[in-house]
């Protein structure tokens, strides 16, 4: 039988023109596709931008955003303690100021949400930055029920904050009042309206979250000289508080925070100057500064928190219940409108038995900045770099009375429990969930 021929289709050639076309547009295309791979935004370029940066050019913000209000509250100055901002009415910062006692309400342009903040007394009862959304919000006060758009008579812009770690993350927080805010988006604002706009992002290296404080021998520079901490016997201050500060470094770390030692195992810087121990945290934006010692009143046996004049004893009154739970004693210190062991700073007084403005211990005192008057008592002129910085929040945390065999017995006890808790306590305070590394233990 005879075979069929199957006639095979010649492939056509592509012509050395087309080649060329096809190769050109290729290259084109791969090109543009790796600048919009380079050029897109990263991680690291949203690390000094705010939310507004980040906005499309299309938006139509002037739809979004009014330019005029006929009830408005003015303000003169800001704080930031911790991760809280607030605004004041005056420029005294006292607890009769207009604000105090007021609800702050924050309005999202883009999704409308609105979050109010009551303001009171205290440095941290305010607008709590970390739990906020990234967007752009409008500022409102409630000033006895009519609801008034705050604004500055002079030009505000705050060196942007970053709050603390979160799942790796941190948001950057922007406080402008300014007219001219918006201008790029044809907004014609008649006041300097203020803004908060806040960007989600990765955080700054340097920047730390917790600054712990380790007593004992401490530079004293008037006179020149180290001052001791307590010593008796076999229990020092300087090495007791370093190792318990090592402890509760290592259990603040859990949940991803990032944590540093204001000095060294054998260091004894003072509280004052640029290589001071608050120092290091205001250089390094940290949130928290938390002082470890030993207790400073003999009748006492059991851990006290001595917290600031000048915040509401929050976070000390949550580190009292949540450590009192977890079955860790406090002394009694009958303050009924505070925690077991919680104390109050005093004040220092002045040649007439008066109090000052001035709180007694310097690891108060000196580390909230602004809101505790860090660099203006008469010893402490090396601070006022830091006069105006943003913050710590303030937390002296005594561990152990040295005096007492029941008391050493106990800490020795319980020293791993005790350090556990109370990372545990401020974790919750700033609703931080355990389970993430700091970007530095990866």
């Amino acid at each position: 039988m005879a075979k069929r021929k199957v006639r095979r289709k010649k492939r056509k050639q592509i012509s050395q023109t087309n080649f060329i076309i096809l190769l050109v547009a290729t290259i084109a295309m791969a090109s543009v596709s790796l600048f919009l791979f380079v050029s897109r935004p990263s991680e690291l370029d949203k690390l000094n931008t705010s939310y507004i940066d980040s906005l499309d050019k299309d938006t139509n913000v002037k739809e979004l955003v009014k330019e005029s209000y006929k009830k408005r509250y003015a303000i003169q100055d800001t704080s930031y303690y911790g991760e809280t901002l607030k605004f004041y009415q005056g420029k005294e910062h006292s607890d009769t100021d207009g604000l105090m006692g007021q609800n702050v309400l924050l309005h999202n342009v883009e999704t409308k949400e609105e979050i109010i903040f009551t303001f009171g007394n205290g440095s941290e009862d305010g607008i709590k930055t970390g739990s906020l959304k990234p967007g752009l919000y409008e500022v409102f006060v409630y000033d006895h029920f009519v609801k008034k758009r705050v604004y500055a008579d002079k030009v505000m812009h705050l060196t942007p904050f970053e709050t603390m770690r979160r799942h790796k993350k941190v948001y950057h927080v922007a406080f402008d009042a300014d007219k001219d805010y918006l201008k790029d988006y044809n907004v014609e604002m008649d006041k300097n309206y203020a803004f908060l706009s806040v960007t989600e992002t990765i955080p700054k290296v340097e920047t730390i979250d917790v600054l712990l404080d380790p007593c004992g021998d401490i530079y004293d520079p008037d006179q020149g000289t180290v001052v001791d901490g307590i010593d008796v016997g076999k229990w020092n201050e300087q090495k007791s508080s370093y190792a318990f500060a090592q402890k509760v470094k290592k259990e603040l770390e859990k949940y991803g925070l990032k944590v540093a030692l204001s000095r060294k195992e054998d260091g004894t810087p003072s509280y004052y100057g640029k290589n001071g121990r608050v120092a290091k945290g205001y250089e390094k934006n940290a949130k928290v500064f938390l002082s470890l010692g030993f207790l400073q009143d003999d009748e006492q046996i059991r851990p006290m928190i001595v917290t600031s004049a000048y915040s509401s004893g929050a976070l000390a009154d949550r580190i009292s219940y949540l450590m009192g739970k977890d079955g860790i004693e406090f002394s009694d210190t009958s303050q009924d409108e505070h925690g077991q062991g919680v104390q109050i700073d005093t004040f220092i007084q002045n040649a007439e038995f008066k109090n000052t403005k001035y709180e007694t211990y310097p690891q108060l005192r000196e580390s909230g900045g602004k809101s505790t008057f860090t660099g203006q008592y008469e010893n402490s002129k090396e601070n006022q770099r830091y006069k105006d910085n943003n913050g710590m929040y303030g937390i002296y945390f005594m561990f152990c009375n040295p005096y007492s065999k029941d008391s050493t017995k106990y800490y020795k006890a319980h020293k791993d429990q005790m350090a556990k808790s109370l990372a545990k306590a401020v974790a919750n305070y700033f609703d931080i969930e355990k389970g993430d590394k700091n970007e530095t233990n990866n």
